[in-house]
């Protein structure tokens, strides 16, 4: 390839040709060859390394340790996570079994409080006790005896000394009973107490449930007065008062005599 070299000399352009051998032409066409050769080498190896290897050949030496631990860190991250999402999830079913089971208490709880009132009101004011539920368990069963060092233990089972129930109180020899009973109601003129019970039912519901109504007079002797007995003690009279006085009821405490009448 010839090479033509410009100049001036004389105020003339004129060429001066330079002399190229063959053996010129041929070693820089091999070396060219060779690059092109290396160079097609090289991106054919750069996909057949793997991203690691590339990762490792272009870092510094001093950052190669430093992507192996990140590398490592982010594995352990990730086990992490997974075992928090594993105890969130367990959380959570556990989370829920507890709303249900507050959800049941609150609804026990609240019925019971609706149907406590029912409940008390409904229950006599003198509930008799079943003397032999107490002890029931206890049957005639032999003795037992058991070895023990030094000698024999013997185990027998009896029942409980029961205390002597209070005596039944009788009626009066003029036909009035006696006991405690609770005075309902104002007083009234003879010949209304039909329509004053009826009234003292509506209000008083199932309270009277187990309690007579007896016709006693007032204060005043022209006017009557209803009372509901008999009760046992003059504390329990006095609780049922205090039931009634809550419902807006004139009552106190008075003794189990009178008159009876027709519910």
């Amino acid at each position: 390839m010839p090479m033509i070299r410009w100049a001036v000399e004389d105020g003339r352009l004129a060429t001066i040709p330079e002399d190229i051998t063959q053996s010129d032409v041929t070693a820089w066409g091999v070396a060219a060859l060779v690059c092109t050769g290396l160079a097609v080498l090289g991106a054919n190896l750069t996909t057949l390394l793997p991203s690691s290897a590339l990762l490792a050949l272009h870092s510094p030496r001093n950052d190669a340790v430093s992507i192996v631990q990140i590398r490592q860190q982010v594995a352990e991250l990730r086990a992490a996570t997974a075992e928090l999402r594993r105890q969130n999830d367990t959380l959570t079913t556990r989370f829920s079994l507890q709303e249900q089971s507050g959800g049941e208490a609150a609804r026990r709880l609240g019925a019971l409080e609706v149907a406590l009132p029912v409940i008390m009101e409904s229950r006599p004011t003198v509930a008799p006790i079943d003397r032999t539920v107490t002890t029931a368990s206890i049957t005639g069963t032999p003795s037992q005896q058991f070895e023990a060092d030094g000698g024999t233990v013997v185990v027998r089972q009896s029942p409980l000394e029961q205390p002597i129930p209070a005596p039944i109180q009788l009626a009066s020899a003029s036909g009035a009973q006696v006991g405690y009973a609770v005075a309902v109601g104002s007083s009234f003129s003879p010949g209304q107490a039909a329509m004053q019970w009826r009234n003292l039912e509506v209000q008083l519901g199932s309270l009277t449930v187990d309690l007579t109504p007896l016709l006693s007079n007032a204060t005043d002797s022209n006017q009557q007065r209803i009372v509901l007995g008999p009760i046992a003690k003059l504390s329990d009279a006095r609780d049922l008062c205090a039931k009634l006085e809550q419902r807006e009821i004139a009552c106190s405490p008075a003794s189990y005599a009178g008159v009876s009448m027709a519910r």
